[in-house]
């Protein structure tokens, strides 16, 4: 009886939602037409609705991040995203251009690599919000970074200019050999649990600088088995993926310091 009395009110809030966004829809178009604006109201009544669902929803978020493809053209992208706000040269591969994103709910950047899409980052920042993934899927929300990613292509972590743990695994033949990385990174907004409790960032953060001791220390076989357990205890909170260098990813991250200059105003 509870599932269906939880069913009954999802209905009731949904059919409420769609009440009001259409209510709002209807009387922006009412007074367009009645102040001569009438060609311009589709376009207007969009933008509205679009920002309606942008409130309410992460639809219009989730359809765009939806379009990002490895192999995609620039100028397809910048027409659906815009042009860049901020952009970075790579100093692994000097052919490749780092192109920042916000799009309110998340950071996103692209690996301009001879005016094609070479690989993607996507930083959440929205407490819920957790875009379907594209090629393999898995679940951010539920699942343990060691469910998630083999880690056979690498770990990668760093606690100086900014604090982040991610690892690397090669998709194989089936997803063209792509590399998927996840991970954590310190001004990532998602929230995140496993087994229904919530781990907070302070602690992960804490768990990578005790790893990056050991890493420092040269103490290996303690590393490694402090690697297996932060796996096991920690879910990650960003993706990306490449058909280059996996240490791409990493190096797109942008420090503490320049995460606050362009967009340290996100939060806000």
């Amino acid at each position: 009886m509870a599932d269906v009395a939880d069913d009954s009110h999802e209905e009731q809030v949904e059919a409420s939602r769609r009440a009001t966004i259409y209510r709002v829809i209807v009387s922006v178009t009412l007074t367009l037409i009645s102040i001569g604006q009438f060609n311009d109201t589709k376009e207007l009544v969009l933008a509205t609705y679009e920002d309606i669902q942008a409130n309410f929803t992460h639809h219009v978020e989730y359809e765009r991040l939806s379009l990002l493809n490895i192999g995609r053209t620039i100028p397809y992208i910048e027409n659906q995203f815009g042009p860049p706000e901020v952009i970075k040269r790579s100093k692994v591969n000097p052919e490749v251009s780092f192109q920042y994103y916000s799009i309110e709910k998340a950071i996103v950047t692209l690996f301009n690599h001879h005016e094609r899409v070479a690989g993607f980052v996507v930083i959440p920042i929205a407490s819920d919000f957790y875009p379907e993934q594209p090629y393999a899927p898995f679940s951010m929300d539920a699942s343990p970074l060691s469910a998630i990613n083999s880690g056979d292509g690498g770990f990668y972590l760093d606690a100086n200019n900014l604090v982040y743990y991610a690892e690397s695994e090669d998709l194989g033949k089936q997803f063209l050999f792509l590399q998927r990385v996840t991970g954590f990174v310190e001004y990532g907004g998602l929230e995140r649990t496993l087994n229904s409790t919530v781990i907070e960032p302070a602690t992960t953060i804490e768990d990578i600088d005790a790893l990056n001791d050991l890493l420092v220390a040269g103490l290996e076989e303690e590393l490694v088995d402090t690697i297996l357990q932060f796996r096991a205890s920690q879910t990650a909170n960003f993706y990306g993926y490449t058909e280059l260098d996996p240490a791409l990813v990493t190096e797109s991250l942008l420090t503490r310091i320049e995460f606050d200059t362009y967009f340290g105003g996100i939060y806000d």
